[in-house]
């Protein structure tokens, strides 16, 4: 069994979670954002008094094996959005569309394999125009996605503007062209 120990406070809606090994815990790090049977998303983090520099060095054997990790094997939709060359970043979205219909839109392009509509705070009703997707066939769906995404009018004066997202710290991809 992968859990040592759980604790769950219902009253105030959380709950605690021990792991047996450091690896596993990470991986479960994926599940954070998940929409839990159309009742709320997860919210999954680390405890504050985590401290990384603690942690037992893990080989580069388990981090791959943490890596082949795809919750959205299991049909599920992250709700975070790693950095990758896959990361698409769309804006001029309607304010008012929702999670769902943002989704609809881009599942006409494939399967996505994780979403994040930017709001303000989570519990916004509207959002801040922009999003971001990576979907689950990679470089093949994401530049056709680009292509049918950019620049598609969403009426109300509202013109989608769909790019790869830039990866942090790449040369290549935050360069001016």
């Amino acid at each position: 069994d992968p859990i040592l120990s759980v604790y769950i406070n219902k009253e105030r809606r959380f709950a605690f979670v021990e792991f047996k090994t450091m690896d596993i815990c990470t991986a479960c790090l994926a599940l954070d954002g998940v929409d839990v049977c159309n009742k709320g998303k997860v919210k999954i983090k680390r405890p504050n008094d985590y401290n990384p520099s603690l942690a037992p060095v893990t080989s580069s054997a388990t981090d791959s094996v943490i890596n082949l990790f795809d919750i959205s094997k299991l049909g599920i939709v992250s709700g975070t959005v790693p950095d990758s060359p896959n990361k698409i970043f769309i804006g001029g979205l309607p304010y008012h569309l929702n999670e769902s219909q943002v989704m609809e839109l881009l599942g006409a392009f494939g399967k996505v394999k994780a979403f994040h509509l930017v709001k303000a705070d989570p519990t916004a009703l509207t959002s801040k125009g922009y999003c971001f997707v990576e979907y689950s066939d990679g470089e093949s769906i994401r530049d056709v996605a680009v292509m049918g995404l950019n620049g598609m009018d969403m009426g109300g004066g509202k013109v989608l503007s769909a790019r790869i997202a830039a990866v942090r710290g790449d040369p290549e991809t935050t360069k001016d062209h």
